[in-house]
């Protein structure tokens, strides 16, 4: 019994929560007001040392309770990180930690934004009220949870009696509570939709919500051929057999053949367009058909509808849907209004950890793309992460250099897209026919546009040939659109620029090799860390080794939905790119350890993915030489060749 609540307490107690959380958008202020319990009930002011970051105001600190606490942020990232693994996620150890924590302190920052509006604007509720309205949610939990005796008998038997389980959620989750009353009462007091909003964005959206939510709940009997579907037909008219009876005896679809045919609801975009056609068109109740498909002939029975003539039925015949539409409406006016208010009042968040300041250069300067200060930060980061003789400082910590990587990618993006309209802008100048260029880009757009439609008219040699005057025309409209782009450069800084782009990317590249070594020698487990590695030293056969296992493992797990052969139809490409780079390594000359790990690789590869069984001899014949003592490698060679003659065997029988 013990073991079975040790396995599902969280789970439990989480799932009561979420009964009143469920309409938080930050479904985090549970954990950050569980977290942030024991600092406040013992009246203990917390100490602004162990704030990660302060909200202020005017740009001047606010006092606590508006301090965003190291151990609020900790729980909030152990919380998110539970929700990635329950998600099947896996978080990289380099780049996803200081994102956690990033985004946590900013959703704290949210949180705490919405206590201060509701300090100002008398929205606080009082413990008296607090402890009334816990206490009859606790009972409604409590009466929801002995609606399953067999499980409510393991709460009690668990936490010996009603009392102590109320005193476990209250402990927990009272002050989770408390914030949940005042998110509600702010986004009531902010984010009401007047009766004329909402009509507006119904009339504003109203294709797009036909589309999202008008729905035909329909019965259907699907034949092969037309004739009998209207046999079938004058039948059913006739009253000659039911609906259901004929679906059952004369319906190819097996999966609801027997159970009448019925479809169940079903919305735009579900069916294929000629059965939809047919069903959103029919009235309820009449039968309709027979309708040709890719599938056969279908005869199709309505039986309800929802659908919308005109805005107003949303709102007047399917309260339900509005409900929702409303809903998604408030929540983005609240989203809205905690950015407006937040400039509205000049709230801001001084983040005093220094990682976490850097962080935020970085996600600023991804928004915005601003070369300038891309490269000035990245000189401010290179200023402490590089010693005085260019290698990595000891004082250098993992989140800094994961910092370093993301904002260097930005400016490695930027510098490769300039070289690419260099380089192709030089190509072309030299290789674009003159006459082409000097109609203009109109003509030039007409003309390639006429000599594609004459393609589609003919085959072979003169498709060739029109393919290879399409080609001309493309390369013109290509060149007139760079010239337009790079107007601001002459032909000699274009030419200059080219060189001088390569060289700053190279020793980019340089700098960003020395920082991802680090890395790759402290978490080796790092799959970000090994991508990027792999796209600056593809040549390093430790690397390559790696980022191909990281593939084959990613394409390993496809295998629960498509086979092997069904693989290679789809990701051959980068099957046979994984297949080459463990070869690659294989046989370099990479260390021995290397190189035997390559190998068995390659054979496990080739197990799942190729089932070549002479490579395979060969891959094995290869560790042997690496290493004669390799156990067991003489019976795997062995069992190798024997799998490999039965094959054959088996090949010469068939043939």
């Amino acid at each position: 019994m013990r073991d079975w609540f040790v396995k599902w307490e969280k789970i439990i107690v989480w799932t009561i929560v979420i009964l009143f959380t469920a309409g938080i958008i930050w479904w985090s202020i549970a954990t950050y007001m569980g977290a942030s319990r024991n600092n406040v009930s013992n009246n203990v002011k917390p100490s602004k040392d162990d704030a990660i970051a302060i909200i202020t105001k005017d740009g001047t600190d606010l006092d606590y309770p508006y301090w965003i606490m190291s151990y609020e942020v900790n729980d909030e990232v152990s919380q998110l990180r539970q929700q990635y693994i329950a998600y099947g996620q896996t978080l990289d150890p380099v780049f996803d930690e200081i994102t956690l924590t990033y985004n946590s302190v900013n959703q704290l920052f949210d949180i705490k934004v919405i206590e201060y509006y509701a300090e100002k604007n008398g929205l606080l509720p009082t413990d008296k009220e607090v402890e009334n309205e816990f206490n009859k949610f606790i009972d409604d939990q409590i009466a929801k949870l002995k609606e399953n005796e067999e499980n409510w008998k393991k709460y009690l038997d668990y936490y010996q009696s009603e009392d102590n389980l109320r005193n476990v959620i209250k402990s927990n989750y009272k002050n989770a509570y408390r914030t949940q009353m005042i998110f509600d009462r702010v986004k009531n007091n902010i984010s009401n939709i007047s009766k004329e909003e909402g009509l507006k964005y119904l009339e504003d959206n109203f294709n797009d919500l036909k589309t999202q939510y008008e729905e035909v709940k329909a019965q259907h009997i699907l034949v092969s051929d037309e004739a009998t579907a209207n046999k079938i037909k004058g039948m059913l008219e006739n009253n000659e057999i039911s609906f259901e009876d004929a679906a059952a005896k004369y319906s190819k679809d097996t999966s609801n053949a027997t159970s009448g045919g019925e479809l169940g609801w079903f919305k735009h975009n579900t069916m294929v367009k000629e059965f939809e056609d047919a069903s959103f068109g029919a009235t309820v109740g009449e039968l309709v058909g027979p309708v040709k498909t890719d599938y056969g002939y279908h005869l199709i029975r309505v039986q309800d509808k929802k659908i919308f003539e005109k805005p107003e039925d949303i709102m007047d015949k399917f309260p339900e849907i509005y409900s929702e539409i409303e809903n998604k409406l408030k929540d983005e006016k609240f989203i809205s209004w905690i950015k407006d208010y937040k400039e509205s009042e000049k709230l801001g968040l001084n983040y005093v950890d220094e990682k976490l300041e850097y962080y935020n250069k970085y996600a600023e300067l991804q928004k915005s793309n601003d070369e300038e200060k891309i490269r000035e930060f990245i000189k401010d980061l290179e200023d402490f992460i590089f010693d005085e003789n260019g290698e990595i400082s000891v004082d250098t910590s993992t989140d800094e250099m994961a910092i370093y990587i993301n904002t260097t990618q930005l400016l490695k993006t930027i510098l490769e897209d300039r070289l690419d309209k260099f380089t192709k802008y030089i190509t072309l100048s030299e290789d674009v026919d003159q006459e082409i260029l000097n109609l203009g880009l109109d003509e030039i757009n007409k003309k390639y546009e006429e000599i594609s439609n004459k393609m589609k008219e003919v085959e072979g040699e003169e498709y060739t040939k029109l393919l290879k005057e399409r080609f001309k025309y493309e390369d013109a409209r290509d060149f007139l659109s760079l010239k337009e782009e790079l107007k601001n450069y002459t032909e000699e800084q274009i030419k200059n620029g080219k060189v001088e782009t390569e060289k700053e990317l190279e020793t980019l590249k340089a700098k960003r090799i020395k920082v991802l070594d680090e890395l790759f020698v402290e978490y080796p487990s790092s799959s970000k860390t090994i991508e990027y590695y792999y796209q600056e030293a593809p040549e390093n056969p430790e690397v390559a080794l790696k980022y191909s296992q990281n593939r084959f493992n990613t394409y390993k797990q496809y295998l629960s939905y498509i086979d092997a052969n069904a693989m290679f139809q789809y990701f051959g490409q980068q099957l046979r790119e994984i297949s080459f780079n463990l070869s690659r390594v294989a046989y370099s000359k990479a260390s021995t350890e290397t190189r035997i790990e390559a190998l068995e690789t390659l054979i496990d590869f080739n197990d799942i993915f190729s089932q070549d069984k002479f490579s395979k001899i060969g891959y094995l014949e290869e560790i042997k030489k690496l290493d004669p003592k390799y156990p067991g490698i003489d019976k795997m060679i062995e069992e190798a060749e024997k799998e490999y003659q039965e094959s054959q065997n088996a090949t010469t029988t068939t043939n």
